[in-house]
């Protein structure tokens, strides 16, 4: 599946790829899960509220304003609209975010466990630091205040109870960061269970840390 910014039809079908990717990988169920793309620096494509991600249409999707008011499109807005609007003003490099619930990382928040991404190459270019975000109410500004804040820097942030939320320059690149934390969480998971986890060197990390964009 091959991603990018485009025109305004090509965006919307692009964003149903996603959420049926996430549908068919275990990421979502039913109606968990939202997915946006901004399309100006006042327009955002975003899911709707109560809509199953696995049969969502393009035509279901909604254009809503910087403030969350539906400019295109029938229904409600995500009700974790505040998130994706308060990332996209303190984040001028994205133009992506998604959110899902995938299994193994969602698990480590109920664990009480953060994800440690020293010990994949792989995690360590494309995530870096993966911070978790205390629990509170997910559908407030004052969630999506909390959650652009500890994501100033980073690809991606574990939601405690509630799964993760990726960004990027790009709707691939978010796919691509939310694929690779949920790996990052079952390798860690896996050698847990196997009785030890093993850290990359300090060398190691060093020279991977150099890979990664600035």
């Amino acid at each position: 599946m091959s991603l990018h910014m485009g025109s305004t039809d090509q965006v919307r079908h692009e964003i149903v790829a996603v959420c049926q990717r996430f549908y068919q990988r275990g990421f979502i169920a039913g109606t968990e899960g939202n997915v946006s793309v901004r399309l100006a620096p006042d327009r955002v494509w975003i899911t709707p509220s109560g809509c199953h991600k696995g049969m969502i249409r393009a035509e279901d999707l909604l254009l809503i304003d910087a403030s969350g008011n539906v400019c295109l499109g029938q229904g409600r807005p995500s009700s974790e609209t505040p998130m994706h609007l308060m990332l996209y003003r303190r984040r001028v490099d994205i133009q992506a975010v998604v959110h899902a619930h995938p299994p193994i990382a969602t698990s480590l928040t109920v664990a009480g466990y953060e994800l440690n991404t020293s010990l994949l190459p792989e995690a360590v270019v494309a995530l870096g630091t993966v911070p978790t975000v205390p629990y509170q109410m997910p559908t407030t500004w004052e969630f999506g205040t909390v959650v652009s804040d500890a994501m100033q820097h980073a690809a991606a942030a574990l939601l405690e109870n509630h799964g993760a939320v990726a960004v990027g320059a790009s709707l691939q690149d978010a796919l691509n960061i939310m694929e690779t934390v949920e790996r990052a969480a079952q390798i860690f998971y896996l050698a847990h269970t196997l009785g030890r986890v093993q850290p990359l060197p300090p060398e190691a990390l060093h020279a991977l840390q150099a890979l990664r964009p600035s």
